[in-house]
């Protein structure tokens, strides 16, 4: 933890075992990957095991990645690319079909195999036009100090072609700091999430016309909110969501997913080009690594 902490948040208040619960607590150490020259570590990542419904009734394993780091003085010596091969391995002995990442650094991961794919939206407001009234008794508040609802956790529940959570999960991701909530009774939208996300909301459930309040308190605390979405909707509560955004005048643009590696026999990459997607899944923010 002294590794990844002091050279990925030597600055930041945040501590990654609190950012990435389901990574980095001491719990889970077999998810944390590093590259040892003697005794000493000189790069490393994190992996995250998810469930994903990509079809109507169809799961498949993904292995998320992320937290990926390299000493600056050992960079330029192929220790990732040792450490990928690592996670490779790791996921075709553990019966995952594919990888998923998120970077800029592209043609990067394309040497070891990844590709851009999948399709999610964000939503950018061009007019200060309301999507909704405050009426509902909208509360915003640092998520760390809103106690836990299962209403939350069956608001996500309903959500389809995405990553399987437990409420127990739900319940550590909820205690991430530096995460705004904008929450009613039954629904809520979230804001920002440690060093991730700034003025951005990656993760919102519940039915539309609360969603919607939650969304709009959003805007008052952050008049730059982007708004993620899928860029397939499946779910009519989320249509409704969508519709909104796009009657208000907000921007949408059309972005791919992440980077995927795939581990399974039984996909092909054309399965993840945007225009012509086979598996429409997103993947909501708490739930990125």
């Amino acid at each position: 933890m002294d590794f990844f902490e002091s050279l990925l948040r030597k600055d930041s208040p945040c501590r990654l075992e609190d950012e990435y619960p389901l990574v980095f607590r001491p719990e889970f150490h077999e998810r944390v990957f590093v590259k040892k020259m003697g005794s000493e570590i000189v790069a490393g990542l994190g992996i995250l095991p998810r469930e994903v419904e990509i079809d109507e009734g169809r799961t498949a394993r993904g292995l998320f990645v992320g937290s990926v780091v390299t000493d600056p003085k050992q960079r330029l010596q192929g220790y990732q690319r040792e450490l990928f091969l690592a996670v490779t391995e790791h996921a075709e002995n553990h019966g995952f079909d594919f990888i998923v990442l998120w970077s800029s650094q592209i043609q990067f991961y394309e040497k070891l195999g990844f590709f851009l794919g999948g399709l999610q939206a964000t939503w950018t407001p061009t007019l200060k036009q309301s999507l909704a009234t405050l009426e509902k008794g909208v509360v915003v508040d640092e998520s760390r100090n809103v106690e836990f609802s299962h209403k939350f956790f069956e608001a996500f529940d309903r959500k389809s072609f995405c990553v399987k959570r437990t409420a127990e999960e739900m319940r550590l991701l909820w205690r991430i700091p530096q995460m705004r909530v904008a929450y009613t009774k039954n629904a809520y939208a979230l804001l920002g999430k440690g060093e991730d996300f700034k003025h951005v909301c990656h993760e919102w459930a519940g039915p539309t016309d609360e969603v919607l309040a939650c969304l709009e308190a959003l805007r008052t605390v952050e008049p730059n909110l982007r708004i993620l979405s899928p860029g397939v909707i499946h779910l009519e509560e989320e249509r409704g969501v969508v519709n909104a955004l796009e009657q208000s005048s907000f921007e949408c643009r059309l972005e791919y997913l992440g980077l995927i590696k795939i581990i399974g026999s039984g996909f092909d990459k054309k399965d993840f080009d945007p225009s012509q997607l086979k598996y429409p899944f997103f993947i909501w923010g708490l739930d990125s690594i």
